[in-house]
């Protein structure tokens, strides 16, 4: 197996993803630590997060964005890190780009600033163009036909995304806050948040910044 080089510069993090089975987690812990053994590098710790389908923004993210260069992150399966090409590409570049490595013991490979690391990287990048490609061309598929059939595509005539947020933009507008920090919350502009705002009837209340 090959080492990086960097093993003892940086820190060595494990990362586990929680399945319905509390063995298969414990196993990711066994075998990330075997390896920090084999290798005779520190382990500093080993971050497992539980996913959620409503989850917008995986915790592992968050373990990515903190490495710094030198820096180690071990996971036992590439399913464990990302759910698809395309999401395994992000990480990867924000590896590289902290100038630390990505371990995956199965398959047994390493993401780094080499070379190999590179060709790593690009083909992963490869297949994450293939699957952007097939979910367009499946998406695009799915479209035409539900048109054939007649189905009307399209949030319906007169309703606003902003319909679906009313429990959230009622919580800003009672804590005060005013509606251009709402509408940078809310990723929409300032006139669209007034328009929802006044076809609804709200944002008057009393105390309500402009």
């Amino acid at each position: 197996m090959e080492k990086t080089g960097k093993a003892k510069a940086g820190r060595v993090i494990g990362y586990a993803r929680v399945s319905t089975d509390k063995q298969d987690v414990e196993r990711q812990k066994l075998d990330i630590m075997a390896y920090c053994e084999k290798e005779g590098v520190p382990l500093e710790k080993i971050v497992v997060e539980t996913v959620s389908s409503r989850k917008e923004k995986r915790e592992v993210y968050q373990v990515v964005e903190s490495l710094k260069a030198g820096d180690i992150l071990v996971v036992t399966e590439l399913s464990r890190l990302a759910r698809s090409a395309i999401e395994l590409d992000e990480i990867c570049a924000k590896v590289i780009r902290a100038g630390a490595t990505l371990k995956s013991l199965s398959p047994d490979f390493t993401v780094d600033g080499s070379i190999q690391g590179q060709t790593m990287k690009f083909a992963i990048g490869i297949s994450a163009q293939m699957e952007r490609d097939f979910i367009s061309e499946r998406t695009k598929s799915a479209l035409k036909a539900r048109k054939a059939e007649g189905v009307k595509l399209g949030r319906p005539k007169g309703q606003s995304k902003l319909n679906e947020r009313r429990g959230e933009i009622e919580k800003y507008l009672g804590l005060g806050i005013n509606k251009s920090a709402i509408a940078k919350l809310l990723g929409c502009s300032r006139s669209a948040l007034l328009n929802w705002l006044a076809s609804n009837k709200l944002g008057d209340k009393e105390g309500v910044r402009k």
